[in-house]
This record gives structure tokens, sequence and C-alpha cells, in this order.
């Protein structure tokens, strides 16, 4: 059938209403923005966050398009490199918007997600799903929802771990940079001191810091059983060396995401042996654990980029096929159409999840825009982490 020049207007203009939309392959396109640092000393995380958006848009677009309320979408992703600054996220968020650009996938920062946050939550027609950043306070549940876990996650992580290995005190050192971490650290170690586990010191560092022989020499005076580091893999690694170079004899115990191959340029593998990090259950661990739909990306990943996905690319993932969840239960692409669904989309309703979220009451995915991923602490052992014994996943996905 013939496309009339009266139909393509129409669709035309109901198309705009939900964003950029051009035509391609007599088909419309949908455009995802992203908010990832593709560049900058974040970028090993980000990289692959905006490598799994590409994938996956390839992979709809090679399929034959996106079925969402009766026509069929290609897919494309405008990236917004946002360095892990809030200024330089700031513009790269405002850029995409002026592109009228209405889906936004990231970022995550938790320097860049709370500076971008006003912008959000003035526009009701941009739907933000955050992959990475664990802020507090930058979901709202009306227009921006959140895949990652919050901060209290990972807290409450490295909480049941001590309790359960009977620590009964321990040293805390935080990035300063890092707006997750350091707005949540008085609630945990409230939370450590209620829960047995005396805070005998808490000390900070900055990404970029190479010398923490200060703050360790002052903790090894007051001999903590625990020393738990809060941040980015590059100063964890050099501060885990230099505790064992100083002899704390802490039992080290990290909160961060954590590459493998990042943590081996810094510091070698038998320095590592033992290290525990307690964190929100990863992409490696899906894939470890046997996901289907881990394997299934794995496998993809590997063949377009001839290496494993990480780290957070398991939520960057989710995230894509949330948006799409709720597109098609709309019926269509409307911003605020959208959003109405998400507020009641239930775990079941998106098969293709990778991270397997414990549903809220009534199976619903978000509480107030916060998914609930699971946790779990983990041991290096040889070349990377390793499940703590007798560790498992509930499958809480269908699968397809």
């Amino acid at each position: 059938m013939t496309m009339t020049r009266r139909t393509a207007l129409a669709l035309g203009a109901s198309t705009l209403l939900a964003g950029r939309t051009s035509w391609a392959q007599g088909k419309p396109e949908l455009v995802i923005g992203e908010l990832h640092p593709v560049t900058g000393p974040a970028s090993f995380y980000g990289l692959v966050m905006s490598r799994t958006l590409q994938l996956l848009a390839q992979q709809a677009t090679a399929a034959g398009g996106l079925e969402i309320g009766g026509q069929s979408y290609t897919v494309r992703v405008e990236t917004g490199d946002d360095q892990a600054q809030a200024t330089v996220g700031v513009a790269a968020l405002r850029k995409l918007t002026s592109s009228n650009v209405r889906f936004i996938i990231g970022p995550l920062s938790s320097a860049v997600a709370p500076a971008i946050k006003p912008v959000i939550d003035s526009n009701r027609n941009i739907v933000q799903v955050i992959d990475g950043s664990i802020a507090d306070g930058v979901v709202n549940g009306r227009n921006s929802f959140r895949t990652q876990a919050n901060a209290d996650t990972y807290n409450n992580a490295v909480i049941a771990h001590l309790k359960a290995k009977g620590v009964t005190s321990a040293a805390v050192m935080s990035d300063r940079g890092h707006q997750g971490f350091m707005m949540s650290a008085p609630r945990m170690v409230k939370a450590m001191n209620e829960a047995g586990i005396k805070v005998v010191a808490e000390e900070f560092f900055k990404i970029g810091d190479t010398d923490f022989s200060a703050q360790l020499t002052k903790m090894k005076g007051l001999q903590p059983a625990a020393l738990v580091l809060r941040g980015y893999p590059g100063e964890g690694a050099l501060i885990t060396k230099q505790s064992q170079q100083l002899g704390l004899g802490a039992q080290v115990v990290w909160e961060m995401g954590a590459p493998p191959a990042t943590v081996l340029r810094n510091i070698p593998a038998e320095q590592m042996q033992g290290v525990v990090n307690c964190t929100p259950l990863m992409t490696e661990d899906y894939i470890r654990l046997q996901v289907p739909n881990a394997v299934k990306f794995a496998n993809a990943y590997r063949e377009r980029f001839n290496e494993l996905p990480s780290e957070n690319a398991a939520f960057t993932h989710d995230s894509f096929w949330v948006l799409v969840a709720a597109m098609r239960k709309a019926g269509g692409t409307d911003p605020q159409k959208v959003t109405d669904v998400m507020r009641a989309l239930k775990v079941s309703e998106v098969p293709s999840l990778i991270v397997q979220y414990t549903p809220y009451a009534d199976g619903l995915l978000f509480q107030d825009g916060q998914a609930n991923p699971p946790a779990a602490a983990q041991e290096w052992r040889g070349e990377s982490w390793q499940a703590m014994d007798g560790a498992r996943v509930a499958i809480t996905t269908s699968q397809n």
C-alpha cells in the first residue's frame, strides 16, 4: 500500500511529539539518547554501556525493527559523552533534548545525575532510566527511573557480610567525589555502629590520588578488623596494595564496581587474594550463573566487540528493554503515556531482563522510580571475583 502525503504528515506529527523521528527504509526511527562517559577516567565503565546500547539498536534494526503500537521502528542511539563531569553532563543532556531526543538512558556518574535532575524534573516530555548512578534523590518516579541499585543496596551488602563474619570494628575510606557514597556515608556509619560494627575511623580520598599512607598509618594505630573502601577500582587497588605494605592487617572489603581487567592494571592478582567486594550482582555474575538472557547477550556482545560485557552493561541492557516494554504496553512512543505505564510495570512484563530484580508489591518493577536488584558479597580468587561459597540467584523473570 502506498503511503499518502496526508498519512505521512499525520504520522510525522504524532511521532514528533514522542521525540526526534526520521524515516529510514520506509520506517520511523526511534532515537534513544544516552549519557555515559565514553572518554575520560571513567570510560572503562561508560564505553561498555555505550556499546551495549549500540549493539541492541543494531540488533533491533537488523531484525526488521521494533514493533511498537502497530508500527515497526528502526533504532538509533545518540550519545552524550558526559565524561563523568557535572557541567559536561548538563551540556550533553541539553544537546540531546535540543535535538528532540526524549528517551534518555543514563547517567553512570553520581556527579552527573544530581546536576541534570532539575532539567529532567522540569520536562515531562523526557523519560529517563538511570543505569549507573547510585546517588540519593535522583529519581522522581514520575519521568525518571533507575534500574541500577541505590547506595544503600551497596552499604547493606557490606554490613551483612561483616556481621556474618563476626567483624566488630572497621575503618571506612570513601571517595569524596562519589556523591552516591558521600551522600549515604552518614547512614552507613550509623547503621554499622547499630549493627555492632564500631567505625573507628572515617577517611577520604579523591579519584586520581596515589598516596594513601597518611590515612592508612592513622588507621593502623586503631587496629580495625576490616577496612571498607568505597569508590573506584583504580584507587581501591592502590589502597589495598599500600595497606598490605604498611602491615595494616585488616580484612579489605570493597564497595565498588570493579572490572577485573581494571583492577589488575593497578595491583598484581596475588595481592588481591581474599579481598571481598559487596555490590549488586553485575553482568559477569549473571553470565557465570548461566542466566539465559545474560548468556545470549554475552555471546552477541563478544561476537560484535571481541570481548565479554562487564559491570553495568546488564543494567544498560535492561534499561533499554524496560523502555521498549513500556512503549509497547503504552501502544506508542508518547513520553507521558510511556511514563504512566512504567510506574505500573511489572517485572514479569519485561521478558528480556538480565538482572533478577526482586519485585515490589503486586510484582512491580519500580517503587518511587527505584528498581530492586539483588546484591551479594564476592571474593577475589585467582584472576577475578568469584561468588562466595553457597551463593545462588533466584530467577525472578521469564527468559526469552
